[in-house]
């Protein structure tokens, strides 16, 4: 059987390939790890945007729901200075009426320090040790009228008389889930930037002390007043010490809420016949299907929303009017 012989010289050639060859590879390996490098850089831009646009979307549109991996915080102690007023408050921009509440003098005994009755209050809410602070909000619907009780929940109504007297509400607040018969939920800013001072690990606000008697047998008392009034405000949350910038205020009396839910302290409530008046004229007939909570905590109150929503009502603003002395 024949075999074809390498010639002798074809060692050397091949050896001076193999050379070049190596060369080529050393010459065009660092621009080959320049590439690489900057594939892995486009690629976790594009993983990291891809996780920012989902944030939020597996929210329970119906709650708030706590951050895994926030650790309970210790809540700071609630101001005692007097919130600032603004002493040249005008109602701009929306009609009034002999039903606006200009000051606290406006307002009757049981609105400034409202005790339990055969109408309202399950029981009597606690005692203002703490001076009581009015605030006036426009809405698209109307004036609302909220009178701040820190003695009945110190934490979360010094949390709400900051995000006022910072103009957080003037960014136009929607109500984004209004449920007839039931509640209005609201607080996410409607510039996003906003959002930042209250949401994010070690954010959320420990839980005030309910002073409304908790459990199944305590919904209504023998008078047949339901526990949750009409008007009462509180934050909406999904766990313990999940409070942080939504709120509720309640549509109708309600004997459900309130009843255990330690997010539910009531801080305050509407007070005076026009803020009543106002309530009721909010449109309920999203329901659970108007702009979820993820997609507002990236757009706010965006055109967008306005367009695919146009009969969502929103805050427009909420002033300090006058502080108790």
């Amino acid at each position: 059987m024949n075999r074809r012989r390498k010639s002798s010289n074809s060692t050397p050639e091949a050896a001076r390939r193999f050379d070049e060859a190596i060369g080529d590879i050393n010459g065009k390996l660092p621009r080959q790890r320049h590439s690489f490098a900057w594939f892995v850089l486009v690629f976790l831009c594009i993983f990291s945007i891809s996780a920012w646009c989902n944030t939020g979307t597996n929210q329970n549109h119906g709650q708030l729901l706590p951050a895994s991996d926030d650790k309970e915080q210790e809540a700071p102690a609630p101001s005692t200075a007097k919130p600032e007023v603004n002493q040249s408050y005008q109602f701009s921009g929306q009609k009034t009426d002999d039903r606006t509440i200009h000051s606290l003098k406006d307002l009757k005994p049981s609105e400034l320090h409202p005790q339990a009755t055969s109408t309202r209050h399950i029981v009597t809410p606690p005692k203002d040790d703490i001076p009581i602070t009015l605030v006036t909000c426009q809405t698209t619907k109307g004036f609302l009228h909220i009178v701040v009780h820190p003695s009945w929940a110190p934490l979360g109504a010094s949390r709400f008389l900051r995000m006022v007297s910072t103009k957080y509400f003037s960014t136009k607040i929607a109500m984004m889930r209004c449920l007839k018969g039931f509640l209005c939920q609201f607080g996410l800013a409607g510039d996003p930037s906003y959002n930042k001072e209250y949401v994010g690990k070690g954010k959320n606000l420990q839980d005030d002390p309910n002073w409304l008697p908790e459990g199944p047998d305590h919904r209504t008392n023998e008078l047949g007043v339901n526990r949750f009034a009409k008007g009462y405000l509180a934050y909406a949350g999904g766990g313990k010490n999940s409070r942080s910038n939504q709120l509720i205020v309640a549509l109708a009396n309600n004997e459900r809420l309130g009843g255990g839910s330690p997010w539910e302290v009531p801080w305050g409530e509407l007070v005076g016949e026009e803020s009543f008046a106002t309530l009721d004229q909010f449109y309920t007939g999203y329901g659970e299907n108007g702009p979820s909570q993820g997609r507002l905590s990236r757009e706010g109150s965006s055109e967008a929303v306005a367009k695919e929503f146009p009969h969502l009502d929103y805050i427009l603003s909420c002033e300090i009017v006058e502080s108790e002395k």
